[in-house]
């Protein structure tokens, strides 16, 4: 029998369908990167002089900038979507809103292999791969202009990868995004009702019940929402309470490394190679926000931070795009079973 699972963090309904079940044989199999000549890659080392001048990287002692010997290497995007040069003030355009397209667009280059993913990464190349997170994230909210950084990666065509090199991306806007707005909203809401973070509620309730969860470690939990929006989506989320990625200590960098790592190996495995997305949500920076002035007030108490994966493996059709629910044609619960009992 079909359900409507209600995802209270964002605020939207999905509906798990059974009887339209698919199995992971019933999706499939993707040959991502097929045929990828690294001899045309701008993300190889020896071809720093193809991309723009570092911001940020992890090298070996004594190498220079833009030059090899790097581990992770950040830079600028060729065509952002932002640009901190941009002004960031609103203007009117006709009937319509609009503001300039301040902020600043990042691509993270995971590693210096052409042939590596993070799939098949060791504990300790996540582990700086995370690390360059942070701390990007934490230099980009010293300009006080940035409300709010979202980290992300895109793997496969589908998920919208245009290199096969692997890379993520960094994006830091000067507004809040509607959907972490509503993560904000609607937790904010949660803890006033109830006087506790709802994640750390969802997180007990899930490790409670065992059906959705993937993997845990001493720190993290892997698991399968129950509300899923699409088949085979994974959370990942600290067992403790944490609002604020960029706050995350080096030893739990580590941690979280393994539970990421064997996330996506499990992924890998189970779908055989599928095209996904992963994203983390973070609490935003305490900023000026005139038109909201108790926004921020407790953000550290309600907040939960997580890391979300997303398998892009179904279609949204004219149901979902024109009633806002999806459909899931997956259970989270049978999801999470072929995903912990996958042999690595």
């Amino acid at each position: 029998m079909s359900e409507l699972r209600y995802n209270y963090l964002w605020d939207t309904w999905s509906v798990v369908a059974p009887e339209r079940e698919r199995r992971p044989h019933d999706y499939p199999p993707h040959t991502y990167p097929s045929k990828s000549d690294p001899s045309k890659c701008p993300f190889e080392p020896g071809k720093e002089y193809l991309s723009p001048h570092e911001i940020f990287a992890l090298r070996e002692p004594g190498t220079a900038p833009d030059t090899p010997g790097w581990k992770v290497r950040v830079v600028p995007n060729k065509y952002p979507a932002f640009r901190i040069e941009n002004p960031v003030e609103p203007f009117r355009a006709g009937i319509y809103d609009a503001a300039g397209g301040f902020g600043a667009h990042e691509v993270v280059i995971d590693t210096p292999d052409h042939f590596k993913h993070p799939h098949n990464f060791t504990v300790e190349e996540m582990r700086d791969l995370l690390y360059v997170y942070r701390e990007r994230m934490r230099s980009l909210y010293g300009d006080s202009r940035i409300k709010y950084v979202l980290i992300f990666k895109n793997y496969g065509r589908e998920a919208g990868a245009s290199l096969t090199h692997s890379h993520s991306q960094i994006i830091a806007t000067p507004r809040i995004p509607k959907l972490i707005d509503t993560v904000v909203s609607q937790s904010r809401k949660f803890f006033r009702e109830k006087g506790r973070c709802y994640l750390c509620d969802e997180i007990g309730y899930e490790l409670n019940e065992t059906v959705r969860v993937v993997y845990e470690n001493e720190r993290f939990v892997v698991y399968c929402p129950f509300a899923s929006l699409v088949p085979f989506q994974i959370r990942i989320a600290p067992k403790y309470h944490q609002s604020d990625f960029s706050q995350i200590s080096d030893s739990d960098l580590y941690l979280l490394s393994d539970a990421l790592r064997m996330a996506l190996r499990k992924l890998y495995k189970t779908l055989v190679n599928p095209p996904y997305n992963f994203f983390i949500h973070t609490s935003p920076p305490v900023r000026p926000f005139p038109e909201r002035p108790n926004y921020f007030s407790g953000m550290e108490l309600f907040f939960h931070w997580y890391l979300e994966i997303m398998p892009r493996i179904t279609v949204h059709a004219g149901f979902e795009l024109g009633s806002g629910y999806v459909i899931n044609p997956t259970t989270p619960e049978t999801a999470a079973r072929f995903l912990r009992e996958v042999l690595l």
